[in-house]
């Protein structure tokens, strides 16, 4: 058994591997004093890299109680560097935990379960991407026929054809298309396209049977939620 001293610290009866690893710490702290701050954004990254590594939604007050816990520890450890890091690194990350989960919650809209269609709505454009092949765009649907209020997706991603009218965003548009979930994962680590159609708001993806048709400009359109 060995004791461990750093700075004014001491931990009584530490093994000499525990020993070595936290002189190892404390000397790599010690190494990044002027560089400290570069390391808030790894910390806050941290806490988000831990959200997307969950298997369950955590609670809206973990992030906050955790930051907040570790907050007032780093208070009453002040003058114990080491204890004092590791405290506010946890605070930290357990801030960008909070940012997230909140995000999340925020940005919660409803996704589409099964296959619907072909259906024929209406909606504004919201965006436009050009394809080889026609059009990608994002729509703000009035409703969704087949689906329940509580089901309506806020957007939908859906490739149109060349035969469509000529868009622009903010332009009403009128379609007849077959509509997908969003598909997951191909492979473990692999392009997450859900969870970026989760936090862009867009339900669904899908492709048009025909041609979409303008029914006004953008200037005359109603903007979403009228």
């Amino acid at each position: 058994m060995a004791d461990i001293s750093l700075g004014e610290e001491r931990v009584e009866g530490a093994p000499p591997r525990l020993g070595r690893l936290v002189r190892g710490l404390a000397d790599a702290f010690a190494a990044e004093s002027d560089r400290c701050i570069l390391w808030l954004p790894v910390f806050f990254g941290s806490g988000i890299a831990l959200y997307f590594a969950l298997t369950v939604e955590p609670p809206l007050w973990l992030g906050p109680s955790v930051a907040v816990a570790a907050g007032a520890a780093a208070w009453v450890v002040r003058r114990r560097p080491l204890w004092r890091n590791a405290a506010l690194c946890l605070a930290i990350g357990a801030t960008g935990l909070a940012l997230i989960t909140a995000t999340a919650r925020e940005r919660a809209a409803p996704m589409l379960h099964r296959r619907v269609g072909p259906v024929s709505f209406t909606g504004h454009v919201i965006d436009i991407d050009t394809l080889e092949r026609g059009w990608r765009i994002i729509v703000a649907p009035d409703a969704v026929p087949g689906l329940d209020p509580a089901q309506q997706p806020h957007r939908l991603r859906i490739h149109i054809t060349a035969a469509s009218d000529l868009l622009s965003p903010g332009d009403r548009v009128s379609l007849k298309a077959m509509l997908y979930p969003v598909p997951g994962q191909a492979l473990p680590g692999a392009h997450d396209l859900q969870r970026d159609l989760y936090f862009a708001e867009i339900g669904g993806v899908g492709y048009s049977y025909g041609g979409a048709h303008r029914l006004a400009d953008a200037e005359d359109a109603e903007p979403p939620g009228g």
